[in-house]
């Protein structure tokens, strides 16, 4: 026992082994005291100074009883309970800070990682063959991948013309096109357009009411070259020629692969009738793309 509370106990005429329920009753009976008078001009029987005593008592002995529940509460850390204490005590004080730097830890790990797979996949692209072509399937097809990746036709796009080591699939789909086209189709109509225009691949596999919703012959390459060297006869029913809008001059813009073998083999969902080649790349990937379309159609003879 401290020697002000025993000085505080001695003041109040109050032994030191007095219980709790001593000294409440007599904090009662000095406020009695204190609010009784014999006259107006009568002074309160007790000084401030005991209201002071009695306070400090009363608050030492709730500090007590704090510090033996909270020993008896860390009881069962044995002689790690001074350890526990600390760590408790840390928390409470820096429990902001440290939950602050938990989740910067956790955001720096999640980037680093980033960081790390974007170097990798880096990596990887670099060890591939360059890129021969980007092609775009648009129209009512599908993948066959239970997962919807294009890898596997990519693949099988190599395997049937081993010439190209790399090459880029991407397939737009659109359900229905031109008149009977419901207000869900045309979503997807948008949609193909954006596609389009943003990732303007080198080839177009697409069907032919998607043909003629995107306007013909026009945007597409002349890919007459493969009648001028004999590749393919001018008659032949595959070819789909029209007029250039500006110049006058028949174009060569697509090539029917419907009844190819090539065609046959790669694993995609198709709804529709006919499927069409085109191209929309100029000089170098333009030549490639009339080799791809020079082996397509030498698979199969004409209608």
């Amino acid at each position: 026992m401290s020697d002000k509370l025993k000085q505080a106990y001695e003041r109040l005429g109050l032994p030191e082994n007095v219980s709790r329920e001593e000294i409440n009753k007599r904090f009662d009976l000095l406020i009695k005291r204190q609010r009784s008078k014999k006259n107006d001009d009568e002074e309160r029987s007790a000084p401030e100074e005991d209201f002071q005593t009695f306070k400090f008592i009363l608050d030492t002995l709730d500090k007590q009883e704090i510090a033996e529940a909270e020993e008896q509460r860390l009881a069962k850390y044995g002689k790690l309970s001074g350890v526990a204490s600390k760590t408790e005590r840390f928390f409470r004080l820096y429990r902001t800070h440290v939950i602050i730097s938990v989740i910067a830890v956790i955001v720096l790990a999640i980037a680093g990682n980033a960081i790390y797979n974007n170097i990798q996949h880096k990596k990887y692209l670099a060890s591939l063959p360059p890129l021969d072509a980007s092609v775009m399937f648009l129209g009512n097809f599908g993948v066959q991948d239970p997962d919807g990746e294009t890898a596997p036709l990519e693949q099988a796009f190599i395997e049937q013309y081993p010439e190209w080591k790399r090459v880029s699939a991407t397939i737009t789909y659109l359900p229905k096109v031109g008149e009977g086209a419901t207000g869900f189709d045309m979503n997807y109509m948008q949609k193909a357009v954006v596609e389009l225009a943003a990732n303007r691949p080198n080839i177009l596999i697409l069907d032919e009411e998607t043909v003629e919703w995107i306007g013909g012959q026009e945007g597409f390459q002349d890919l007459q070259q493969l009648v001028t060297d004999g590749t393919l006869a001018k008659d032949d029913p595959r070819l789909k020629w029209g007029t250039n809008s500006e110049t006058g001059q028949e174009v060569l813009y697509a090539v029917d692969i419907t009844d190819s073998p090539f065609v046959a083999a790669l694993p995609i969902n198709r709804a529709t009738q006919r499927i069409l080649i085109g191209v929309l790349a100029d000089d170098e990937v333009k030549a490639k793309a009339l080799g791809l379309i020079a082996h397509i159609a030498g698979e199969s003879s004409p209608e």
